[in-house]
Protein backbone atom coordinates (compact mmCIF):
# COMPACT_ATOMS: atom_id res chain seq x y z
CA UNK A 1 0.00 0.00 0.00
CA UNK A 2 1.21 4.00 -0.27
CA UNK A 3 3.37 5.25 2.23
CA UNK A 4 2.89 8.54 4.01
CA UNK A 5 2.94 11.36 1.62
CA UNK A 6 2.35 8.86 -1.16
CA UNK A 7 -0.54 9.87 -3.61
CA UNK A 8 -2.01 8.85 -7.06
CA UNK A 9 -2.90 11.14 -9.63
CA UNK A 10 -6.89 10.82 -10.04
CA UNK A 11 -6.56 11.39 -13.59
CA UNK A 12 -4.33 10.87 -16.42
CA UNK A 13 -2.67 14.00 -16.42
CA UNK A 14 -2.67 14.97 -12.67
CA UNK A 15 0.02 15.30 -10.35
CA UNK A 16 2.61 12.57 -10.13
CA UNK A 17 2.54 10.76 -6.89
CA UNK A 18 5.08 11.79 -4.35
CA UNK A 19 7.21 9.70 -1.69
CA UNK A 20 9.06 11.42 1.02
CA UNK A 21 7.71 14.88 -1.16
CA UNK A 22 9.21 14.10 -4.01
CA UNK A 23 7.66 13.65 -7.17
CA UNK A 24 8.23 10.41 -8.48
CA UNK A 25 6.87 8.56 -11.84
CA UNK A 26 5.52 4.89 -9.86
CA UNK A 27 5.48 4.89 -6.16
CA UNK A 28 4.02 1.13 -6.28
CA UNK A 29 7.34 0.12 -5.26
CA UNK A 30 6.96 2.14 -1.42
CA UNK A 31 4.89 0.11 0.63
CA UNK A 32 4.69 0.47 4.38
CA UNK A 33 4.46 -1.56 6.80
CA UNK A 34 0.42 -2.75 8.75
CA UNK A 35 0.14 -0.53 11.06
CA UNK A 36 -1.35 -3.94 12.96
CA UNK A 37 1.88 -5.37 12.14
CA UNK A 38 4.41 -5.40 15.16
CA UNK A 39 7.44 -5.64 14.94
CA UNK A 40 9.59 -7.45 17.19
CA UNK A 41 13.71 -5.99 17.67
CA UNK A 42 15.85 -7.35 15.08
CA UNK A 43 12.90 -8.37 12.57
CA UNK A 44 12.78 -7.38 9.39
CA UNK A 45 9.55 -5.81 7.48
CA UNK A 46 7.25 -8.31 5.23
CA UNK A 47 8.44 -6.40 2.17
CA UNK A 48 11.54 -5.07 0.37
CA UNK A 49 11.88 -1.49 -1.01
CA UNK A 50 12.61 -2.32 -4.56
CA UNK A 51 13.29 1.85 -5.27
CA UNK A 52 14.06 2.19 -8.99
CA UNK A 53 17.25 4.20 -9.77
CA UNK A 54 15.66 7.06 -11.04
CA UNK A 55 13.18 7.41 -8.63
CA UNK A 56 15.83 6.88 -6.17
CA UNK A 57 17.91 9.86 -7.78
CA UNK A 58 15.31 12.26 -7.40
CA UNK A 59 14.71 11.42 -3.08
CA UNK A 60 18.36 11.69 -3.22
CA UNK A 61 18.74 14.87 -4.61
CA UNK A 62 16.20 15.89 -1.44
CA UNK A 63 17.66 13.90 1.41
CA UNK A 64 21.31 14.71 0.47
CA UNK A 65 20.69 18.37 1.89
CA UNK A 66 20.62 17.04 5.33
CA UNK A 67 23.59 15.26 4.49
CA UNK A 68 25.47 18.53 3.69
CA UNK A 69 23.37 20.44 6.32
CA UNK A 70 21.92 23.33 3.97
CA UNK A 71 19.02 24.68 5.09
CA UNK A 72 15.51 24.57 2.90
CA UNK A 73 15.21 26.95 -0.07
CA UNK A 74 18.47 28.35 0.10
CA UNK A 75 21.09 26.64 -2.65
CA UNK A 76 21.95 23.59 -2.96
CA UNK A 77 25.64 24.30 -3.73
CA UNK A 78 28.08 23.87 -0.84
CA UNK A 79 32.20 25.09 -0.92
CA UNK A 80 33.95 22.00 0.70
CA UNK A 81 37.32 23.76 2.35
CA UNK A 82 40.37 22.26 3.29
CA UNK A 83 43.61 24.06 3.84
CA UNK A 84 44.13 26.23 0.49
CA UNK A 85 42.10 24.02 -1.09
CA UNK A 86 38.29 24.58 -2.04
CA UNK A 87 35.57 22.71 -4.11
CA UNK A 88 32.17 23.45 -4.92
CA UNK A 89 29.76 20.41 -4.76
CA UNK A 90 26.70 20.86 -6.73
CA UNK A 91 24.30 18.51 -4.17
CA UNK A 92 21.20 19.63 -6.79
CA UNK A 93 22.67 17.28 -9.46
CA UNK A 94 24.01 14.33 -7.59
CA UNK A 95 23.39 11.17 -9.24
CA UNK A 96 22.26 7.67 -8.48
CA UNK A 97 22.63 4.55 -10.51
CA UNK A 98 22.95 0.94 -9.54
CA UNK A 99 23.96 -2.37 -11.37
CA UNK A 100 24.04 -5.38 -10.11
CA UNK A 101 25.68 -5.27 -6.60
CA UNK A 102 26.75 -2.02 -7.60
CA UNK A 103 25.56 1.44 -6.30
CA UNK A 104 27.08 4.58 -8.35
CA UNK A 105 26.97 7.99 -7.19
CA UNK A 106 27.81 10.94 -9.07
CA UNK A 107 28.71 14.31 -7.53
CA UNK A 108 28.86 17.34 -9.98
CA UNK A 109 31.87 19.76 -8.98
CA UNK A 110 34.19 22.71 -9.68
CA UNK A 111 37.08 24.52 -8.97
CA UNK A 112 39.36 26.91 -10.20
CA UNK A 113 42.15 24.11 -11.86
CA UNK A 114 38.94 22.92 -13.53
CA UNK A 115 37.48 25.01 -16.97
CA UNK A 116 34.13 23.96 -16.55
CA UNK A 117 31.86 21.44 -14.29
CA UNK A 118 33.34 18.21 -13.42
CA UNK A 119 31.81 14.75 -12.57
CA UNK A 120 33.13 12.98 -10.01
CA UNK A 121 31.87 8.77 -9.48
CA UNK A 122 32.23 6.89 -6.68
CA UNK A 123 31.38 3.09 -6.94
CA UNK A 124 30.08 1.56 -3.81
CA UNK A 125 30.23 -2.33 -3.70
CA UNK A 126 26.65 -3.46 -2.11
CA UNK A 127 25.20 -6.62 -1.62
CA UNK A 128 22.32 -7.99 -3.95
CA UNK A 129 18.80 -9.74 -3.43
CA UNK A 130 20.36 -13.27 -3.40
CA UNK A 131 23.49 -12.18 -1.23
CA UNK A 132 22.88 -9.23 0.78
CA UNK A 133 25.74 -7.63 2.92
CA UNK A 134 23.39 -5.23 5.26
CA UNK A 135 25.47 -2.11 5.55
CA UNK A 136 29.15 -3.18 4.50
CA UNK A 137 30.19 -1.13 1.48
CA UNK A 138 33.52 -1.13 -0.83
CA UNK A 139 34.87 1.36 -3.07
CA UNK A 140 37.66 2.32 -4.40
CA UNK A 141 40.58 4.07 -2.85
CA UNK A 142 40.40 6.60 -5.26
CA UNK A 143 37.17 7.52 -7.71
CA UNK A 144 36.65 8.52 -10.52
CA UNK A 145 36.98 12.11 -11.74
CA UNK A 146 39.96 14.73 -12.58
CA UNK A 147 42.67 14.13 -10.96
CA UNK A 148 43.13 18.00 -9.65
CA UNK A 149 40.17 17.06 -7.67
CA UNK A 150 40.87 13.71 -6.28
CA UNK A 151 44.04 14.63 -5.52
CA UNK A 152 42.47 16.54 -2.55
CA UNK A 153 39.14 15.19 -2.01
CA UNK A 154 39.16 11.41 -2.36
CA UNK A 155 38.34 10.73 1.10
CA UNK A 156 35.64 13.51 1.60
CA UNK A 157 33.94 12.50 -1.76
CA UNK A 158 33.81 9.17 -0.48
CA UNK A 159 32.53 9.93 2.66
CA UNK A 160 29.81 11.81 1.13
CA UNK A 161 28.70 9.39 -1.05
CA UNK A 162 28.16 6.49 1.72
CA UNK A 163 26.41 8.82 4.28
CA UNK A 164 24.01 10.07 1.34
CA UNK A 165 23.28 6.59 0.53
CA UNK A 166 22.95 5.54 3.76
CA UNK A 167 20.64 8.14 4.91
CA UNK A 168 18.51 8.02 1.84
CA UNK A 169 18.17 4.52 2.99
CA UNK A 170 17.69 5.78 6.84
CA UNK A 171 14.93 8.16 5.41
CA UNK A 172 12.78 5.53 3.45
CA UNK A 173 12.77 2.81 6.20
CA UNK A 174 11.73 5.23 8.94
CA UNK A 175 8.79 6.38 6.54
CA UNK A 176 7.58 2.61 5.55
CA UNK A 177 6.64 2.38 9.31
CA UNK A 178 7.42 1.91 13.24
CA UNK A 179 8.49 -1.09 15.13
CA UNK A 180 6.24 -2.77 18.12
CA UNK A 181 7.74 0.25 20.38
CA UNK A 182 6.53 2.78 17.61
CA UNK A 183 10.26 3.84 16.80
CA UNK A 184 10.93 4.30 13.04
CA UNK A 185 12.13 1.08 11.27
CA UNK A 186 16.28 1.53 9.83
CA UNK A 187 17.56 -0.31 7.18
CA UNK A 188 18.85 -3.94 7.76
CA UNK A 189 20.82 -4.08 3.93
CA UNK A 190 21.00 -2.15 0.96
CA UNK A 191 21.60 -3.33 -2.21
CA UNK A 192 20.97 -3.46 -6.09
CA UNK A 193 20.59 -4.66 -9.04
CA UNK A 194 20.49 -3.34 -12.79
CA UNK A 195 18.39 0.08 -12.22
CA UNK A 196 17.43 -0.80 -8.90
CA UNK A 197 17.97 -0.04 -5.20
CA UNK A 198 16.84 -2.72 -2.82
CA UNK A 199 16.46 -1.19 0.60
CA UNK A 200 15.39 -3.45 3.75
CA UNK A 201 13.59 -2.08 6.44
CA UNK A 202 14.20 -4.06 9.96
CA UNK A 203 12.96 -3.05 13.75
CA UNK A 204 15.55 -1.66 15.71
CA UNK A 205 17.67 -3.88 17.68
CA UNK A 206 17.34 -3.50 21.80
CA UNK A 207 20.17 -2.31 23.77
CA UNK A 208 20.51 -3.68 26.82
CA UNK A 209 22.29 -1.47 29.34
CA UNK A 210 24.03 -2.57 32.44
CA UNK A 211 25.66 -0.81 35.25
CA UNK A 212 29.51 -1.42 35.65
Amino acid sequence: MPGPGASKPTAAEGPQPTVLGVAVRDDSWFRRVDPRLELDPGARAPDLLKVPADGAQRILRQTVRLVADIPRGSSPDVVWVDGANELLVHTGGIGLSCLTGLVIVTLPVTCDQLREDAATQVPLGVGTADAPSGLVMSTLTRPLGPDVVLDAWSTALIAFAWEAAVHLAQQLCAAAGKDASGRALVPASIAAERDVLLIQPMARHRIAWSRA
